[in-house]
């Protein structure tokens, strides 16, 4: 009888545990796309010249477009990841990159440090981004369908949606409290980078 409760308690446990690591993974996606549009201006201010500020702001959006650019060819990478080396694999490495593209444009050095390197740094980090984005809403979506009992397979195939929708959310909200706190020259000098790093951390977790 104890065995019997053991392995329904460890068996929720798992259960938990693959929905909330998931949904965590799937969040941050989301979430990597919602602060780097909120935080737009600071970017471009601090990775391109200040020389033509409106062009600095279009080419950070020409850089945000490469991100979609790229998801096509990461849900090709990923899917075939995950159907040889299996689900789990594909989605943890796709978590894993876009940590890493995050990472990236946290720490990345300004242009007035290094010049263009920053601007090439950032169109790096949004490639990877959207690779590893383009794979791992697919990888998580099979992965969460393939693990759901059979009588809630649809219910657990549309907590990616719900997840996903969470990520947008805390980065719109965390980009209005992070400018009502700190100052412009606060936010231009450190305060940007912290939602990247931010969702570095989150990624890494999941």
């Amino acid at each position: 009888m104890s065995i019997a409760v053991t392995r329904q308690q460890t068996g929720r446990v798992s259960t938990a545990k693959t929905i909330v690591g998931t949904g965590i993974g799937n969040a941050v996606e989301w979430y990597d796309w919602a602060i780097y549009a909120t935080f737009t201006p600071f970017i471009a201010s601090q990775l391109f010249s200040k020389a033509d500020p409106a062009s600095a702001v279009l080419s950070t959006l020409a850089i945000f477009a490469v991100g979609f650019v790229a998801r096509p060819f990461g849900g090709f990478v990923f899917g075939w990841i995950g159907d040889r080396v299996g689900r789990k694999t594909s989605m943890t490495l796709a978590v894993g990159l876009a940590s890493l593209g995050s990472l990236m444009i946290g720490i990345a050095p300004t242009f007035a440090a290094v010049g263009a390197w920053a601007s090439l740094m950032l169109l790096v980090a949004r490639l990877i981004q959207g690779l590893a984005h383009g794979g791992e809403l697919p990888s998580s979506q099979t992965y969460l369908s393939e693990m759901a009992p059979k009588e809630h397979r649809g219910f657990w195939a549309t907590l990616i949606y719900t997840s996903g929708t969470v990520g947008i959310l805390f980065g719109t909200l965390l980009g209005a409290v992070l400018n009502m706190t700190l100052t412009t020259e606060a936010m231009n000098a450190w305060g940007w980078r912290i939602p990247f790093l931010l969702g570095a951390a989150m990624g890494l977790y999941a």
